[in-house]
């Protein structure tokens, strides 16, 4: 496990290393020397440390957590675009750059980070002054970090974004339930998302509208599971992505661990996430969803509602009776009762997908250059890193960077100085 992920816990806790230190009973160079790599990180290390600190992964009582996680929604004849994004989306139109793009039909489009704006920019000829705001997962983090800046939530963001235009039409919202990890040694405790391959096939799963079902992986199921033999993990889709509801549920340490180059077990230690259950509401019941939450409906209750609606699993057949019996590890999930929170976690953007390219592609070459230069006396690794430009395009990527973090600094010092302000 690479060190700056230790850094990177103890910066979100707000510590120093010294701080870090006396916590945990490590000395102080320890720490230094586990940050910067010196001293092997281990999985086992990380857990113990989040031990010290009283912070072992234990979501026993609120398995899940919410989340929204994309967002597409359409506001029509917007014809002054800066207007429209600094009283809606509260950002200074100066932070966008314009982007070619092709996407659902427009020509043009505005961007900054993962927040996206689609529009015609020859739309007084085409007569459609329509525009598309898109949000990713990451752009809906990044949105949230104008949210804790404004003191908006979703809801109170989505009512005002549609009264602000009456037609505005949200064609697109996925709610994310993460089945948060149980700590090491509690892999049995979880719902195992291969097991509902076997339960469809012996009948022990019953759904409702759905046409079609399909899954992607499969193999031996194991309840600590930290090794697979693609490593890939599991997903289970129900219904089509054309059609207006689409359930995808996937093993999302798996996903995370590809992602960032890492085990599976170090996956759950860093991100605390075993499964993830994602709905995707399009069009009618995107729109239906919305009007709902923001009218003060429960967005848990609806969403959990509908997957038991949509899906009936049960762990076996009662011999007595002949009834089926409800799997207790589904019901622990989705028949749970208890307030679910819509939580959000504000990030802001960063260009970690190229920073892991060089890491991962790159810097074994460069390591070379180091050596070939050190051999024939030349410096070919320095002249590499000095003939780079940063492009008009990269300095914009880099403003983005510099305004969120600025931003999220700021919100972390009205925090310490205001312990009412928490971040969710």
């Amino acid at each position: 496990m690479d060190g700056y992920r230790l850094k990177e816990f103890r910066k979100s806790l707000q510590m120093t290393q010294k701080e870090l230190s006396e916590k945990t009973g490590l000395s102080l160079d320890q720490v230094k020397k586990l940050e910067t790599g010196r001293n092997r990180l281990t999985s086992d290390k990380f857990r113990e440390i989040k031990m010290r600190l009283g912070l072992i992964n234990n979501n026993s009582e609120n398995p899940l957590r919410m989340m929204i996680d994309y967002l597409r929604m359409t506001f029509k004849n917007i014809r002054d675009i800066e207007y429209f994004v600094e009283t809606i989306l509260f950002i200074s139109y100066t932070n966008f750059v314009s982007v070619a793009s092709g996407l659902y039909g427009y020509n043009s489009s505005l961007r900054f980070g993962n927040i996206w704006i689609l529009y015609y920019y020859d739309a007084e000829a085409r007569g459609n002054y329509n525009l598309t705001l898109q949000l990713s997962g990451q752009g809906c983090r990044e949105m949230e970090l104008y949210f804790e800046n404004t003191g908006l939530t979703w809801q109170s963001w989505l009512e005002r974004s549609m009264v602000f235009h009456e037609d505005t039409n949200i064609t697109r919202i996925d709610i994310a339930l993460d089945d948060l990890y149980q700590g090491y040694g509690n892999g049995s405790k979880h719902f195992q998302i291969p097991s509902i391959i076997e339960k469809m096939n012996s009948g022990l799963i019953k759904t409702k509208q759905f046409r079609s079902w399909e899954h992607v992986g499969g193999g031996i199921i194991n309840n600590e599971n930290f090794d697979a033999p693609d490593d890939k993990g599991v997903s289970v889709y129900f219904g089509s992505r054309q059609s207006s509801l689409y359930f995808n549920f996937y093993e999302k340490r798996f996903e995370l661990a590809k992602k960032e180059k890492i085990t599976v077990e170090e996956s759950l230690e860093i991100f605390g996430i075993w499964n993830r259950y994602e709905v995707r509401y399009s069009h009618d019941t995107a729109q239906a969803l919305v009007m709902k939450f923001i009218e003060g409906y429960d967005l848990g209750d609806m969403v959990r509602g509908l997957i038991n609606q949509r899906l009936s699993v049960y762990q076996g057949i009662d011999e007595k009776w002949g009834s089926y019996i409800p799997d207790e590890k589904w019901q622990r999930l989705f028949g749970n009762v208890d307030y679910l929170k819509l939580t959000t976690q504000a990030e802001p953007y960063d260009i970690m997908r190229t920073v892991r390219w060089l890491y991962y592609q790159v810097s074994n070459s460069l390591a070379l250059v180091k050596e070939y230069d050190r051999i024939v006396n030349r410096n070919f690794l320095e002249d590499i890193l000095e003939s780079g430009e940063i492009t008009e395009v990269m300095e914009k990527r880099l403003e983005n960077v510099r305004t969120q973090y600025a931003m999220l600094e700021e919100l972390e010092l009205k925090k310490q100085f205001n312990p009412t302000i928490l971040m969710d």
